[in-house]
């Protein structure tokens, strides 16, 4: 996937959504962090700003 190695926040500003929204999608099922920075929440810690384990 090639939204690997991006925060959401950095993916949602680029606008990466059109190209790979089944990737975005994957990233959001059964999240396990979430960021304090914005409050986003994923899978994959690595794809956020500040990551805290839900």
């Amino acid at each position: 996937m090639k939204l690997k190695g991006k925060t959401l926040c950095k993916l949602v500003k680029d606008e990466v959504l059109d190209e790979d929204l089944e990737g975005y999608k994957e990233l959001l099922r059964e999240p396990t962090h979430f960021c304090l920075k914005c409050g986003r929440a994923c899978n994959d810690k690595k794809c956020l700003c500040k990551p805290e384990k839900l």
